[in-house]
């Protein structure tokens, strides 16, 4: 085991010779778990230190549409357009509606943006947040003028930024309450996550552990509140809760929300992408289970093989991309 510490001692030095800092945690297959960090220059991050988690937030709005199946709000196959404000304007082709599984695996046919790519881009170049600008209503808007790529529940994955934004304000409407505020009372509260929060839900005290995000080695990024569509990238997150947040996948039924964690890891599309809800998957070589994130700051990955009861988190406040370190510290883990 010493030499398997010392080569992700090597890894991580080499990874952050080009990002302002980073943190890995890993479970291992016997249940311990280990989490290292390492900062080019500065405080050093640790488990505890926050960082926007991007579009692994979506796992978390998956996990809310399948709590509510479970307690019988809603079905999978139910209209999105049912639990969203009346009057709402929701796109369909060929005669078939979007339901909120199709939103949760990407496949209602909706484009990748709210916004507009060029300027979205241009946006990020310079450092700011592309979706400032965007309100819950504004989100709904960006809905009613989508034109569908392809009739709902055809077709492979096709990743939607617009898509899982509709469904966390729908999933927020029809419960009667913030998005922030659903997933701490349905999802970090009874797993135990303490410091897993929307922006406005921060206090003080974890934002001086919210380590500043960079695009560049030395240059600041701007945060991404990402109010108006908080279901799709708005979470900000430690490794220590993600490693709990994993644990619970690893183990569903340890915990309440058992039920719904394996309704999430059950596959919906195989062709091409396999997807569950929310979670995607490698089928080879070992069925990991994963899912990234980025924001304009800061890169997140999260994977978890249940076969090899093994798992990893890794998160970095610079917008460098962190899959393949995290892929192969799972890869390490499970040779182990």
């Amino acid at each position: 085991m010493a030499g398997s510490t010392d080569d992700v001692g090597a890894a991580l030095d080499r990874a952050v010779r080009r990002r302002a800092g980073l943190v890995v945690g890993v479970r291992e297959r016997d249940g311990s778990t280990r989490v290292v960090g390492r900062a080019r220059e500065g405080a050093v991050p640790d488990g505890r230190s926050l960082h926007e988690i991007g579009s692994i937030t979506k796992t978390f709005t998956a996990l809310l549409l399948a709590d509510g199946a479970v307690r019988g709000e809603w079905s999978l196959d139910t209209p999105v357009r049912d639990l969203l404000p009346p009057g709402t304007r929701v796109p369909a082709r060929d005669g078939v509606e979007i339901t909120l599984a199709h939103l949760a695996t990407h496949t209602a046919g909706l484009p990748s943006l709210p916004v507009p790519a060029v300027r979205g881009s241009v946006e990020m170049l310079r450092g700011r947040d592309p979706y400032r600008d965007l309100t819950p209503e504004g989100l709904l808007e960006a809905l009613g003028r989508a034109r569908l790529r392809r009739t709902p529940g055809s077709g492979t994955v096709h990743y939607s930024n617009l898509g899982v934004g509709v469904l966390g304000q729908a999933l927020a409407h029809a419960t009667g309450t913030s998005y922030g505020d659903l997933v701490q009372q349905r999802v970090c509260a009874p797993l135990g996550l303490a410091d897993t929060a929307t922006d406005d839900r921060l206090s003080d005290e974890q934002r001086s552990r919210l380590v500043p995000g960079h695009r560049r080695r030395s240059a600041p990024a701007a945060p991404w509140p990402l109010a108006g569509m908080p279901g799709a990238g708005a979470l900000r997150s430690t490794v220590d809760d993600l490693l709990v947040y994993l644990e619970a996948q690893l183990d569903p039924g340890s915990t309440p929300l058992g039920e719904a964690v394996r309704l999430t890891q059950q596959p919906r599309v195989t062709r091409g992408q396999t997807i569950g809800l929310g979670w995607l998957r490698h089928d080879r070589p070992d069925h990991l289970w994963w899912h990234n994130g980025g924001t304009g700051g800061y890169r997140s990955f999260v994977g978890f093989v249940p076969a090899e009861r093994v798992a990893v988190v890794v998160l970095s406040n610079h917008a460098r991309s962190v899959d393949l370190l995290a892929l192969r510290r799972l890869r390490l883990a499970v040779e182990q």
